[in-house]
């Protein structure tokens, strides 16, 4: 049996990666919950909330880039930490391993596209409504 993970275990509140860290590979939620979130100029915005079963840190396992967000244990938590080197070595060299690993990252990416397409939306619809329909207007005037 080839093993190449471990597991982490993590407090209520402790910081699993910061944006801008090395993307050394990928974790799996085993138990608890993680917030994955970025911080603006008004304070922290929570991207998802991610429960056992959910994986992150993915974006490292396609484009080697730094952390695009924070991820920090809601509550304590575990989780199962893949390293980024032999999550390759197991995906160049195991054909049928890769196709459900890429297929799986292809279908988180996707829906978390269109999460953030819809926030976007919505936050483009309130911006161009000002939070109120003009009066007479049917469509507001940019």
């Amino acid at each position: 049996m080839l093993i190449i993970g471990q597991v982490r275990a993590f407090q209520a509140e402790e910081v699993i990666f910061r944006e801008g860290d090395a993307g050394d590979g990928l974790y799996i939620v085993i138990d608890g919950t993680v917030r994955i979130s970025k911080h603006t100029a008004a304070g922290e915005e929570a991207l998802a909330v991610l429960e056992a079963n959910a994986f992150f840190g993915e974006m490292a396992l396609v484009d080697f880039s730094t952390r695009a967000a924070d991820a920090v244990a809601n509550v304590p938590t575990e989780t199962f930490f893949i390293p980024l080197k032999e999550l390759r070595t197991l995906i160049e060299s195991h054909h049928g391993i890769a196709l459900k690993v890429l297929y799986a990252l292809c279908e988180v990416l996707t829906q978390r596209l269109r999460e953030t397409n819809e926030r976007y939306m919505t936050v483009f619809t309130l911006a161009q409504w000002g939070g109120g329909m003009p009066e007479g207007n049917l469509f507001p005037i940019p």
